[in-house]
């Protein structure tokens, strides 16, 4: 079931890839932007971590937290220096995709068909080559879309949204107005 502005975030614990507990209850008090991502190799998921990560001076100096889950497990996570670097971030491999289906975070054959079909595929495939990412599972989702969940401070779900296609996420602008961080 999709979760919608109002309704109150579901708790989880999951340790992220430097085997830290992290459970989302902890960080009441906070806002707190979720992203569900799709595996290490993703280049538009990548990519966007990269645009994420270009604002990260001034994501710290909000009271916001970012919390990432990517479909894949904490030890490939950790294989890539990419995302290594998403530091002081948790980033969570959650391979058997719990913390997906507790948001509601699913598959469409139809997203990667429109995917495909877009000029985007081959920019994004263009832009992550040089990020020198492994490769993923064989058991990597081919069509699991992307989430972005912006939570306020008392744990309620401000803005749940759905990727449409592989390369649909909050915009960056909207991320940054919600975190305070805009300029």
């Amino acid at each position: 079931m999709k979760l919608k502005a109002g309704d109150t975030a579901p708790d989880f614990t999951a340790k992220d890839i430097y085997g830290k507990d992290v459970k989302l209850s902890d960080y009441k008090g906070k806002k707190i932007i979720l992203g569900f991502y799709r595996n290490v190799s993703c280049p538009f998921c990548n990519r966007r971590i990269h645009q994420i990560m270009g604002n990260n001076v001034r994501l710290k100096a909000t009271n916001t937290e970012l919390i990432f889950l990517f479909e894949s497990t904490n030890k490939k996570l950790s294989e890539s220096v990419f995302h290594q670097g998403i530091s002081p971030f948790p980033l969570i491999g959650d391979s058997e995709r719990a913390i997906y289906q507790q948001y509601g975070v699913g598959n469409s054959m139809l997203g990667v068909m429109k995917t495909l079909i877009s000029s985007s595929f081959f920019k994004a495939v263009r832009d992550t080559k040089e990020l020198n990412l492994p490769k993923e599972d064989k058991d990597a989702s081919t069509s699991l879309m992307p989430a972005d969940f912006f939570i306020d401070e008392n744990l309620k779900i401000v803005r749940a949204h759905y990727g449409t296609h592989l390369d649909d996420h909050v915009p960056i602008e909207d991320l940054k107005a919600f975190a305070g961080a805009s300029y």
